[in-house]
């Protein structure tokens, strides 16, 4: 009784302590709602105005969400993000796991390969980019000259200047530009497996196909679901890329959302920018990503259940 009665006249968090707590807090909370949370609301609350960033708000309320949902081009550069945010995952996390098991292996020097990896993930885009153009440039590029010289085309690409092929470059460039992330996070994966499963899979005679489809790829289960969802989110998310290596060109055929939003929030073709628009536009981009989000939650939920 005594030793309850102590306990409960001397409580091990004092009001000085949850004082200190939320002292040392308030900053990180501070920021958090003026950098994320007020911006969000601010980007709604805008959305139902006609605003251009100088003069008056005007009240238009769902008009701007009427004219997203009539965009024609809008929905063009949806369409591009989902294309371009489903191949580069798919190029990508191979990759990735390819050579994060390679790397985890006894090979000599794998410190500066795996340096020599994630260096282009601190890289600036815009300096990969300038040489990424000069690799895929029409007449003077590496890759034009490699083809030719090899005999296996006749004359140059325009890989920047068609659809198809630039859409291609760009999904290299965003792939090569960030697998050296998703290693590491395959790296650290891979480093918790512990070794005896291995030696025990060695011993029964397990070959290495067998070693990585029975054993590495199971046991990354979750590191796995993470990093795909990562690289989904960051590949609708796409501006930069395109930005540096065509603008959303040709002819806007490579424009994703992100590039649409900004244009009419920083670049108006013509007159004043429209920037209660470009917040309704980037509600709907938000709905979409979301919806992406949700999708792949689902499905890699139902494949946890089935496995189990």
């Amino acid at each position: 009784m005594k030793t309850r009665s102590l306990r409960r006249h001397s409580p091990l968090i004092t009001p000085m302590d949850r004082i200190s707590a939320y002292l040392m807090a308030a900053p990180t909370i501070i920021l958090f709602l003026m950098f994320c949370i007020y911006p969000a609301v601010h980007v709604f609350v805008v959305s139902f105005y006609k605003y251009d960033g100088i003069t008056s708000m005007i009240w238009k309320g769902l008009e701007n969400y009427e004219r997203v949902f009539l965009d024609a081009s809008w929905w063009k550069t949806v369409w591009n993000t989902v294309q371009m945010g489903v191949c580069i995952p798919m190029l990508q996390i191979p990759l990735a796991l390819l050579f994060a098991v390679i790397l985890n292996g006894k090979l000599k020097g794998k410190n500066f390969f795996r340096t020599m990896l994630f260096l282009p993930s601190i890289t600036s885009t815009a300096v990969m980019g300038v040489i990424f153009s000069f690799m895929f440039s029409s007449y003077n590029g590496i890759v034009n000259g490699f083809l030719i010289n090899s005999g296996m085309i006749d004359r140059p690409i325009e890989w920047l200047g068609n659809e198809w092929t630039a859409k291609l470059v760009i999904i290299l460039f965003s792939a090569w530009s960030s697998v050296g992330f998703y290693m590491v996070l395959f790296l650290s994966g891979l480093q918790k497996i512990p070794g005896e499963v291995y030696e025990s899979a060695a011993v029964d005679g397990a070959n290495t196909t067998q070693t990585f489809f029975k054993i590495t790829v199971p046991m990354l289960g979750s590191m796995f679901r993470t990093v795909v969802m990562l690289a989904i989110l960051n590949a609708m998310k796409l501006f930069d890329s395109v930005k540096v290596l065509t603008g959303g060109g040709p002819g806007k055929k490579t424009e994703v959302m992100t590039m649409y939003i900004y244009r009419y929030f920083f670049e108006p073709t013509s007159g004043k920018p429209q920037r209660g628009y470009a917040s309704a536009l980037s509600i709907v981009g938000l709905c979409v990503i979301s919806i992406v989000a949700f999708l792949y939650m689902l499905a890699s939920k139902k494949s946890v259940e089935a496995e189990q």
